[in-house]
């Protein structure tokens, strides 16, 4: 073979090794960059945790203006509400803060029956109603200060309710005993439904934040495992392109 020959060998030799050695610097940079970005967020994902609920703040004026649609509807036949009331058991610690509500929502509640000559058929069970709704439905019932503020919304809201002149006087003016029932009982029940809705969309949230936080901790697995894979190629490949680098080094130049 003639030197000619032999060189341009060499230099063939040499261009396709220069391209290969491209190809692997490529490909290592792809592979080191993919491993840390899997790594990364394989690490954050096997972290997750579920978020915390934000419950809606009540609008008292919000459930007045709804209130008030009851005047308007067709009334149908329903005799005033009556809280649930609770279940004789073990005696807790009065909550002299809460006792304090209780009595002014009673208050608002009786002092609006009288207007129309009516009461309540069983005072004290309606008063347990009211405080056994303020330990079940406050957003946070383990909170003594969020169960008294459950109870000083349901004050204000009777306030707003059950002492407004306009709506009295509507009642009184409209003698209708359906329609009166109809109002009592929704105004009654309306502060409380919409914490009972608070409750449910709070159990759906924190159904949808654990499904969430399981499926991120089962994938994390897998981007830890194919972040592993790639640091193992980048490592392969570093050892390639090292034995690359010796084979050129090492080749027997002609003289």
């Amino acid at each position: 073979m003639s030197d000619a020959e032999v060189g341009l060998g060499n230099k063939l030799e040499n261009a396709f090794l220069g391209i290969l050695r491209v190809v692997i610097l490529i490909v290592l940079a792809v592979s080191l960059l993919a491993a840390v970005g899997f790594g990364i967020y394989g690490a954050k994902d096997l972290g997750a945790a579920p978020a915390a609920y934000q419950p809606e703040k009540v609008d008292n004026k919000a459930l007045l203006q709804e209130l008030r649609k009851s005047l308007e509807a067709s009334p149908e036949s329903s005799a005033p509400a009556q809280p649930a009331a609770s279940k004789p058991g073990a005696p807790k610690a009065e909550n002299k803060a809460l006792e304090d509500e209780i009595n002014k929502q009673f208050k608002s509640v009786s002092d609006f029956l009288a207007q129309f000559q009516k009461n309540l058929n069983n005072p004290e069970a309606f008063k347990s109603g009211l405080r056994k709704r303020a330990l079940t439905l406050a957003i946070d019932p383990q909170s003594e200060a969020s169960v008294l503020d459950y109870a000083k919304g349901q004050t204000e809201f009777f306030t707003l309710a059950l002492g407004d002149a306009e709506i009295i006087a509507t009642l009184k003016k409209k003698d209708d005993e359906d329609l009166l029932g109809k109002y009592f009982t929704t105004a009654v029940e309306i502060y409380p439904e919409f914490f009972e809705k608070q409750r449910e969309k709070r159990k759906e949230f924190e159904a949808e934040e654990a499904e969430r936080v399981a499926a991120a901790k089962g994938g994390a697995m897998l981007k830890l495992y194919v972040a592993a894979g790639l640091f193992g190629a980048f490592l392969l490949i570093s050892l390639i392109l090292v034995l690359v680098k010796i084979e050129r080094n090492l080749r027997v130049r002609p003289i």
